[in-house]
């Protein structure tokens, strides 16, 4: 198919469709499933609606060996339209690891866009992403974050641009931003990659000043001072994820994520979003927010706060709001805060014309600190180095033979197992004789577990059957 559309455009003239792509960005989510190493995968990538070339497949890796390819095969996917010619395509599928460890997981796939402006032959250029986490039922539950809102990618030229890339996290983990430089094939940085603030894009060199480009590492606003000229821009950015356990601090994930914006000479502006807040004695955030657009047009808009939200008079049993209005609005509300709260709250603030003609959209963060003072994320763990154990038989029905790693002659070690719901069942200590312990299982429900010890500082895993 695509190939078939590449070539009625080169009958229409157009040799760039040779490598040409629909896809404005994309990042992968990995997702808690119901087993201890079992988790589903998510890609998903926002494409052009408006291009004429159609899926390009891709590979996602799971970065323990295996690979599949997202055309065909087992993954489920779903389309949403989100409008301005964006969709947002989402394939997902379940994997299960062998062992808990730390993966890189990466999704690549040809090609990016040939007109994208500060990369060199982005046309030859592959799409690619990743996000490495680390899977271990030490640390509970995890999934890596979601994109709270579609974030704005058609930008005004010649004015001051907002978008956020601000991120929900299922398990209120803390996260962190950071820009970054696009990545091709083996995660290798594109070629000869400019930032869209580089002062060759702009005439006159902005009064001789390096034009904004700034991503609030809490909040996740992103700030642009764009440039008169006009064209797709790639920018890439970083999302850590941090978990504080057991009175230490340790990174769960980092996922880079792929953007383009498309900067666009027009008479028509953004709306513009207005937000102010008070952290009171009482355990909460009181704000205020207001919407505005051009003369009557319709606005959509959304609200999105991680504490639970109250505004004029009405309760609202969740966390986001959203509606459509005529011209603009305001209203005022509060956050509730939990009791003792030390993290900051998050606010997401998005709106955009219904004019047709009109394709700008405006979305601000903002990370309020309950506290009054900088949220600061310090005293970082490294994750435990991890060793796989040896034990047989395998699938087991009595007793089973666990073979350490190194001797420990007459030593009681502390083991613990593991269901596939994630719970403990099981803690005992067992004893070793030389590097060999044995487990009676035979009062085990039939399943799939994991065995876990500490030796030092490593963390020692197994996977076992009990038949």
């Amino acid at each position: 198919m695509k190939v078939i559309a590449c070539f009625a455009a080169f009958l229409l003239g157009s040799l760039s469709c040779l490598f040409a792509s629909h896809i404005r960005g994309g990042y992968i989510r990995v997702v808690s499933g119901s087993g201890s190493l079992t988790y589903k995968f998510e890609v998903i990538r926002f494409t052009d609606t408006g291009s004429f070339t159609g899926f390009g497949g891709g590979e996602l890796d799971f970065g323990d060996g295996t690979t599949m390819s997202l055309e065909g095969g087992d993954a489920t996917h779903e389309t949403i339209l989100l409008g301005n010619e964006t969709s947002l395509t989402k394939f997902a599928i379940n994997h299960t690891y062998q062992a808990p460890g730390a993966y890189t997981v990466m999704f690549n796939e040809f090609y990016r866009n040939a007109s994208v402006i500060n990369m060199e032959n982005s046309a030859e250029t592959p799409f690619f992403v990743s996000t490495q986490v680390i899977v271990d039922p030490f640390f509970g539950a995890n999934s890596t974050p979601e994109l709270g809102v579609f974030p704005a990618i058609f930008s005004r030229a010649g004015s001051r641009f907002f978008s956020s890339v601000g991120s929900k996290d299922e398990q209120g983990d803390s996260l962190v931003y950071s820009l970054a430089v696009p990545l091709r094939d083996f995660a290798e940085e594109v070629d000869s990659y400019r930032w869209p603030n580089d002062i060759s894009f702009y005439a006159g060199g902005n009064h001789g000043e390096t034009p904004v480009l700034k991503l609030d590492k809490l909040s996740g606003q992103l700030t642009w001072d764009t440039p008169e000229l006009a064209g797709e821009f790639g920018i890439a950015y970083k999302v850590i994820e941090y978990r504080r356990v057991d009175g230490e601090v340790h990174k769960l994930s980092e996922t880079t994520v792929d953007l383009q914006i498309i900067n666009m000479a027009s008479d028509m502006l953004p709306p513009n979003i207005d937000f102010d807040y008070q952290v009171t004695s009482n355990g909460r955030i009181d704000f205020t927010v207001g919407y505005e657009t051009m003369v009557a047009d319709s606005l959509e808009w959304s609200f999105y706060s991680s504490g639970l939200l109250s505004w004029d008079g009405a309760d609202i049993d969740g966390h986001q709001l959203a509606d459509t209005i005529v011209g603009g609005t305001g209203f005022n509300g509060f956050a509730a805060l939990p009791q003792s709260a030390t993290k900051p709250v998050y606010f997401v603030l998005a709106a955009r014309s219904l004019n047709r003609l009109n394709p700008f959209k405006t979305v601000k963060s903002f990370a309020v600190n309950p506290t009054g003072e900088e949220y600061v994320i310090n005293a970082v763990g490294n994750p435990k180095e991890a060793v796989i154990l040896h034990t047989y038989p395998n699938p087991v029905a009595g007793t089973m033979i666990i073979q350490f790693p190194v001797m420990h002659p007459n030593k009681v070690q502390e083991i613990e197992l593991i269901n596939t719901a994630g719970q403990s069942i099981l803690k005992t200590g067992i004893p070793i004789n030389g590097n060999l312990a044995t487990l009676n299982t035979e009062d085990l429900p039939g399943g799939i577990y994991l065995l876990r010890t500490y030796l030092g500082q490593q963390i020692c895993y197994s996977r076992f059957i009990k038949e």
